[in-house]
């Protein structure tokens, strides 16, 4: 449960920074959102679970950021194609412009970073293996 709320809370700061910064610079819509919510999975994946410098080799690192820049963009799509033309009235009443979901990435990020957050974090939990008592002669 503690792996859950930890990927909860990194996947969702992840999200929210990088969607935050791609709305100022205006990567919206088109091909420019897909690669920024991409770049939100992928930085998921380098630092969700185990982060780098943990890691018994950079190449974990690498894989986990190059299959959660993929799950990015295809969580994207997603929600392109399942969402579409839906708009929130509540983030609307707390002062984000009138855009459908999809145009939205400091709202779509968030969402696309916390779920991939929780399959990073629980899937590096799987792995680890209690400490083994000492052997005595």
């Amino acid at each position: 449960m503690l792996r859950v709320f930890l990927g909860l809370i990194k996947g969702g700061i992840i999200g929210a920074a990088v969607g935050f910064g791609a709305w100022k610079l205006g990567l919206s819509t088109g091909a420019l959102a897909f690669i920024a919510l991409g770049l939100v999975g992928g930085l998921v994946g380098i630092f969700g679970g185990r982060p780098p410098w943990r890691q018994e080799t950079i190449w974990t690192s690498v894989l986990k950021g190059a299959f959660g820049f993929l799950i990015g963009m295809a969580l994207y799509w997603g929600a392109r194609k399942l969402l579409g033309d839906t708009h929130l009235a509540f983030a609307t009443g707390l002062g984000a412009p009138d855009r459908p979901v999809v145009e939205l990435p400091f709202l779509l990020g968030p969402l696309i970073g916390i779920v991939y957050g929780i399959f990073v974090e629980v899937d590096d939990s799987s792995g680890t293996k209690a400490a083994e008592p000492p052997k005595t002669p």
